[in-house]
């Protein structure tokens, strides 16, 4: 059993630190990390934390590629196999200043590369040359330029007939054709599931449980994030809410809902029930916002966070 993460517009984030940022003025800032990311690269990176194998796949500029190889084979204890399909044009690098006074994040996003109909060719000849029965495709990430949003339907649709099981994050469009499709776990965040079923559904964990239940008539997990409230997990079972009561001050937002989705998936693959899933998630991804190492999350943060979560059947 493989785990293939597919991206199709990666970045690098760019982090900087500026005290007292405020748009329009002169300031000084200290560049605190340059890292290869995007969601589905999150994914991976954080599966390789938690010691589990995979092979980071989808598009990236060839001028970037070497970064991103280097960046993510140095991760560990597990490993990251990079298997990425170059494209003409520069990967985008996005720009994130973190106000350490306020704990204000601002982001500044790039567009990125435009990916031709040849190289989305290429990366469904690749999925089909090496998914296999009982792999896990997780689909993660926005389109990029040039993309049709019915590609990543034809995507998941090569990989559940390969018999692999299907993860999809993403929004607009490609999120309405992705829950079309029998997947294992979807993750949307408040905002994404506003768009699925209207901007009436209250950030209430009641309210969201009962709104994505139409979903499950394909999928088998819906994970609903929540930001610093926590997240909502609803199966065919039943529905749950979980949050962590205490942590450390949060230093970072940014990739933390991808974070929470690799610990789900980690725990799943490990044969662990959705409820331990879902506490594992959201110690990951909390160990994530408090962690002053862009690059890493605190284990330690993780371990007390996982002792905090509370989780409150719906």
């Amino acid at each position: 059993m493989a785990i293939i993460t597919v991206g199709f517009n990666p970045a690098i984030d760019r982090i900087l630190e500026c005290p007292g940022f405020r748009a329009g003025a002169h300031q000084q800032a200290r560049l605190i990390a340059r890292l290869a990311a995007g969601k589905s690269v999150n994914v991976s990176r954080v599966l390789a934390q938690l010691g589990m194998d995979s092979t980071a796949a989808g598009f990236v500029g060839g001028d970037e590629h070497a970064f991103f190889r280097t960046q993510l084979i140095a991760v560990g204890p597990g490993r990251v196999h990079c298997a990425f399909t170059e494209v003409s044009g520069h990967t985008r690098e996005n720009i994130s200043v973190v106000d350490p006074l306020t704990s204000v994040d601002t982001h500044l996003r790039d567009r990125g590369f435009t990916v031709t109909p040849a190289k989305a060719a290429a990366l469904a000849q690749q999925l089909t040359d090496s998914v296999t029965t009982g792999d896990i495709v997780v689909f993660a990430g926005y389109l990029a330029e040039g993309m049709r949003a019915e590609y990543l339907g034809e995507l998941m649709d090569l990989a559940i007939e390969e018999g692999a099981r299907v993860v999809a994050d993403t929004s607009g469009e490609p999120l309405r054709i992705a829950v079309s499709r029998p997947a294992w776990v979807l993750k949307p965040n408040l905002d994404e599931v506003r768009e699925l079923f209207g901007d009436r559904v209250a950030d209430e964990p009641a309210a969201l449980a009962d709104a994505v239940r139409p979903l499950l008539e394909r999928a088998e997990h819906v994970i609903i994030t929540r930001s610093g409230a926590g997240a909502v997990l609803v199966t065919r079972h039943g529905a749950w809410s979980g949050c962590v009561a205490q942590h450390a001050p949060v230093v970072r937002t940014v990739g933390c809902g991808d974070h929470l989705l690799a610990g789900f998936i980690a725990e799943l693959v490990a044969g662990r029930m959705p409820l331990d899933a879902l506490r594992t998630g959201l110690a990951v991804a909390t160990a994530r916002a408090v962690s002053h190492d862009m690059a890493r999350f605190d284990p330690e943060a993780m371990t007390a966070a996982a002792r905090s979560v509370g989780i409150e059947s719906l």
